[in-house]
């Protein structure tokens, strides 16, 4: 955990002493501020724990509702096109317990048309949970690691892709999705501005 948070810190000194624009025009806008609300969960295989899912649409705990938000910061290094973002987001998780995520990565524009824009992005992420083995009926498989009362996974490949839809001037629609393969695919909605 001490070893991330060190590898975070350099990171984003690094990255802040890259100057905007490093193209042959100056940007337009050297940062990028997200909302989201953090909303939607699909597991990609059967959960053996569907009982568990409280805010589940189905049976069998495929598609779940998450309640929380993600903020970002993007900072452009080149033109908007390649940014680094540092993203935070704080939820309620599939059981219900509180979770939350910290991802530092590379985001890139895949294609823009018009209004409409794709990006994608990679990067370490750390993932965490409220220790899920204090409810009932739950069996560890192993695959979180533990630390007092939460779970937490470190991913070196973290990463979403992200749609944005610019509605006026510097404020986009946003929504992502985040895939947990192989466990789930999360989406989420919220707004981007530019400046």
């Amino acid at each position: 955990m001490q070893h991330f948070i060190r590898f975070v810190l350099l990171l984003f000194l690094c990255f802040s002493l890259i100057p905007a624009g490093c193209a042959q025009s100056p940007p337009t806008y050297k940062n990028a501020f997200t909302v989201k609300f953090f909303g939607l969960s699909v597991h990609l295989r059967q959960t053996p724990y569907p009982e568990l899912f409280k805010n589940r649409l189905d049976e069998q705990g495929i598609a779940v509702l998450n309640f929380g938000g993600i903020v970002g910061y993007d900072r452009f290094v080149v033109r908007e096109v390649i940014s680094v973002r540092l993203e935070q987001g704080l939820y309620s998780d599939c059981a219900s317990s509180l979770a939350g995520f910290t991802h530092l990565g590379w985001r890139g524009q895949i294609f823009k048309t018009g209004r409409h824009s794709l990006n994608g992005g990679f990067g370490p992420t750390l993932v965490y949970r409220r220790d899920w083995n204090r409810l009932q009926n739950y069996e560890d498989d192993g695959y979180f690691n533990q630390s007092g009362d939460w779970q937490y996974k470190f991913y070196w490949y973290g990463g979403e892709v992200e749609y944005n839809y610019q509605l006026k001037g510097q404020y986009d629609l946003s929504l992502n999705l985040v895939p947990g393969i192989p466990e789930l695919v999360s989406f989420g909605a919220g707004f981007r501005k530019r400046f």
